[in-house]
């Protein structure tokens, strides 16, 4: 009986990376391809210019104050038209670059009849707005996170009261309330962002509990479950690691949110007191008299700047949201 011939190994080609310009392309991370998809969003890039030059604008603050020899919140008679008793414009009382640092020298013009310096307010206020925005945004997320994958996660009662906690805040009149607290209370800088971060962290919690319901069904959890791992080892190693991403985009989206609601506290003058710079209240001030009509400037300056920052925290926000998509294309 004769034996079968042996029987020959078969090849087996290993899939080798993709080659690009005859080196090989590395394997990308989910992070290399959110950054590589925001690099094409020619928006997104420009909003991140401006907000790197806002940030730059705000922690100058105080070099444009010893630049201009005008001290935020100190009136100036020399702001003040003698004939008019208008606050000067742009470049009052300046002749050249070299007038920059006299008392009588105001770049942006002054800010209201009072002859506090535009530039130096604008540049302060830029530095209340992002303090603000920012630190009220932490806060809220992190409310936000740790609502919602506890009641994503637990479920049951525990759910239930969160859920209906999520109601009631998102009943309550916003709006009405800030002012009650604004006029009961001293108004100050942590007031106004207790405010916000109070009434914000629902809508957030809501979004993270819907995926946190989606994410405790998957294989990976139940695996990490039967393993024997605790809940907040799940929480954090298997379940927070998919917030991230939405985390990211709510957060830029929500900074413009509060910075507009921090500006409509100080427009009506429920906001910050007056010794704290704030563009919502040099809108305000251009108000009376139909002040804005002889110097729409005193409008025009806080105003730009307010809608470009919204504007441009909005765009970052749909930009990343875009970038995070895993079912982007890539090479668009």
């Amino acid at each position: 009986m004769s034996m079968p011939p042996a029987m020959s190994p078969i090849p087996v080609d290993v899939l080798a990376p993709r080659e690009v310009g005859g080196h090989s392309a590395p394997t990308r991370g989910p992070w290399a391809l959110m950054w590589r998809r925001l690099r094409r969003d020619k928006a997104a890039l420009a909003s991140v210019a401006f907000i790197i030059l806002l940030f730059s604008f705000a922690a100058a603050a105080p070099l444009f104050e010893s630049w201009t020899n005008h001290p935020q919140n100190t009136s100036n008679v020399a702001g003040s038209d003698d004939v008019t008793l208008l606050p000067v414009g742009p470049l009052g009382g300046c002749d050249g670059v070299t007038d920059v640092g006299k008392d009588t020298c105001f770049i942006l013009g002054a800010s209201n009849v009072s002859g506090h310096d535009m530039l130096v307010q604008l540049s302060y206020g830029a530095r209340t707005s992002l303090f603000i925005g920012v630190v009220s945004t932490a806060i809220t997320v992190a409310v936000a996170l740790v609502m919602g994958l506890l009641a994503g996660y637990s479920g049951g009662f525990t759910d239930g009261v969160i859920s209906r906690l999520m109601d009631v805040v998102a009943a309550f009149p916003f709006l009405l309330f800030a002012i009650a607290v604004s006029t009961v209370f001293r108004s100050n800088v942590w007031t106004v962002i207790f405010v916000i971060a109070a009434f914000s962290w629902f809508y957030p919690a809501r979004l993270f509990r819907a995926e946190v319901l989606s994410l405790r069904e998957r294989e990976f959890v139940s695996a990490a479950r039967m393993l024997g791992a605790s809940t907040p080892r799940i929480l954090r190693k298997h379940i927070f690691p998919h917030l991230v991403g939405a985390t990211v985009v709510y957060a830029s989206l929500s900074i413009a949110g509060a910075i507009l609601f921090e500006a409509a506290l100080s427009y009506l003058g429920f906001g910050l007191p007056a010794d704290i710079p704030s563009w919502g209240r040099m809108i305000s001030q251009a108000v009376p008299g139909g002040l804005y009509r002889n110097a729409p400037y005193l409008m025009i300056f806080p105003g730009t700047l307010l809608v470009l920052t919204a504007l441009a925290f909005n765009m970052l926000g749909d930009g990343l949201r875009d970038a995070l998509d895993p079912k982007g294309n890539v090479d668009r």
